[in-house]
């Protein structure tokens, strides 16, 4: 018994980490559900509704840049408090989207969503990995878990809000539903403020011999080749995941007059095959090695993700989001242990910062294209682009060489 006790208590912050970044995925994902319905009621075209999430995405490579050095140079002994921060920043956001009359008050209410998730995990990585050296894999699944919890749970709330909620007779509107929404992330971030506990990272003797370390270390990183593969999958991945999420909801409500019930239960059975596979595809990934797992991942997704376009049922649509979402989301802990297996312990913010700048800056490519696209051809077509894209760097990453993850 007291085994199983001091088990709980050790992974106990990962746990609080996982909550924390699952209220970062919960801003997240209220945009994916809310999105079809501002678009309809602002009177949108799905070019506005792509720019929109070029904001959010644009937003959060900006943020990337500056928040890995951040939290490397200035986060020691403070990476619980950079992480409420983040909480609050989403708390914030989801407060403004609430009031959001035009695309411009959009416009500022998802960067700030993007500034929210840039902040939050060299921060919250760089702790797990300080905490966890030995198991890296496993934690960042259990990070992981968090962010399918929110991802699922957010669109789940919003679509019963939208749909059984009444006042007066009237459904909720979206406006009133983003507010709600925001409660979660003020309560997580105190959670994280009075439960976390930081360590500091070793060497740290003063600030100037600090600072030369990192920048060695940095220009080191940056000459890493065999970041750009990896990070091209990681760009993939997200668009994929991205793409899925932005159109799915917007073709099933504009193509097939889907309900908000039928999408909330759709985007949480994808966040849920997440949750699955998330833990699985760690831990096979710290025994096994992770380009297996990543190709893997890649593979399954391009294969599920143009049958959407074939979908006319609800209960189908449903149980084909939580394979597609097993498939996308196992991919996730993995390329970021694979990228923290590379990079000198000193610039782990950085490295994460640089991945999720590639990732980001990939998806706000994407949903301009995208829109634009599906303004002119229709949103059938995304995702058979979505499945050609996965299937090209499939090929690229099978070509990667292999390698079990080292530990640090």
């Amino acid at each position: 018994m007291s085994n199983i006790t001091s088990v709980f208590r050790s992974q106990l912050p990962s746990v609080f980490v996982a909550a924390g970044h699952g209220g970062t995925h919960w801003v997240n994902a209220a945009i994916y559900i809310l999105l079809p319905y501002i678009t309809l009621d602002l009177g949108l075209s799905y070019t506005q509704a792509g720019l929109v999430m070029t904001a959010f995405h644009f937003s959060t490579f900006a943020a990337n840049a500056f928040s890995g050095p951040l939290v490397d140079l200035r986060g020691n002994g403070k990476y619980s408090r950079f992480q409420a921060y983040s909480l609050l920043i989403g708390g914030i956001a989801m407060l403004l989207m609430s009031i959001s009359s035009s695309i411009y008050m959009l416009f500022l209410s998802v960067a700030l969503i993007g500034v929210c998730i840039s902040l939050w995990h060299p921060a919250a990585l760089t702790y797990l990995s300080l905490q966890y050296p030995g198991n890296r894999g496993f934690v960042l699944s259990v990070h992981s878990i968090g962010a399918s919890i929110g991802d699922a749970l957010s669109p789940l709330l919003a679509a019963f809000l939208l749909t059984y909620v009444t006042i007066n007779g009237t459904n909720l509107t979206w406006n009133t539903t983003s507010a709600l929404l925001s409660i979660p992330l003020f309560v997580t971030m105190l959670i994280i403020l009075l439960f976390l506990k930081d360590k500091e990272k070793p060497n740290d003797s003063t600030k100037k011999s600090k600072d030369d370390n990192y920048f060695s270390n940095l220009k080191l990183l940056l000459k890493n080749i065999q970041l750009i593969p990896l990070f091209l999958v990681a760009g993939v991945r997200t668009v994929t995941q991205n793409g899925v999420l932005v159109f799915m909801p917007l073709y099933m409500v504009a193509n097939q007059g889907v309900s908000a019930a039928v999408i909330g239960s759709s985007l949480f059975s994808m966040q849920m095959g997440g949750l699955v596979s998330g833990p699985i595809a760690g831990y096979m990934s710290d025994k096994h090695g992770r380009k297996i797992i990543a190709v893997g991942a890649l593979f399954v997704s391009a294969i599920l993700v143009p049958l959407y376009t074939l979908v006319d049922n609800g209960i189908v649509l449903i149980l084909l989001s939580g394979i597609i979402g097993f498939a996308i989301y196992a991919g996730r802990p993995v390329v970021q242990g694979w990228a923290l297996d590379l990079a000198p312990a000193e610039t782990s913010g950085s490295v994460i910062s640089l991945l999720f700048m590639v990732q980001v800056g990939s998806a706000a490519l994407f949903a301009l294209i995208a829109g634009i696209i599906a303004d002119k051809y229709g949103l059938d077509i995304i995702f058979i682009i979505l499945s050609v894209v996965c299937l090209i760097t499939l090929a690229i990453a099978s070509l990667m060489p292999s390698a079990k993850p080292t530990q640090k």
